[in-house]
């Protein structure tokens, strides 16, 4: 009897392909839906394509065709695999995998969950104050390098 239910248990594990156990940084980069941030990244970086529209003058034609260009380059030619796997790298070097279960489960909740959603567009935000502020006291850094260089000798 033993006989018989063993050897169809064992058939069927040995049929039965192996499924890789995911990783605690896979785990943690897909809850985080890390092409997504990646993305976000990308829009974050509008508010400085939109300060170069305004350097070279453009029309909202232009603007969105300058635009346009970025969009390219980081959809055809930024190899996000490879930087994926570059990012896990420094994470799995950052944090043990106890400490990426945690973040995971954190954001495997509704709350984390809304953190990684508005942190895309917390990002955009924060970047363009950035901008603003270091517009506002553009004035400052430049005396601050122009002394530095006449300092030096330097035209």
């Amino acid at each position: 009897m033993k006989k018989a239910l063993i050897i169809p248990l064992l058939c069927f594990t040995l049929a039965t392909p192996a499924v890789a156990q995911e990783t605690p940084v896979d785990e943690l980069f897909r809850v985080m839906d890390m092409e997504k941030q990646m993305a976000g990244g990308f829009e974050a970086m509008l508010p400085i394509i939109d300060q170069m529209s305004t350097k070279f003058q453009l029309d909202n034609e232009g603007k969105e065709e300058l635009r346009e260009v970025f969009r390219t380059w980081f959809n055809e030619d930024i190899d996000r695999k490879r930087l994926t796997n570059e990012i896990k790298k420094l994470y799995s070097q950052t944090f043990s995998d106890d400490e990426m279960r945690k973040v995971t489960e954190f954001y495997s909740t509704p709350t984390g969950q809304k953190f990684l959603e508005k942190s895309i567009q917390l990002m955009q935000l924060s970047a363009q104050l950035g901008m603003q502020e270091g517009q506002a006291k553009q004035a400052k850094l430049m005396e601050r390098v122009t002394l530095f260089l006449e300092k030096r000798g330097i035209n």
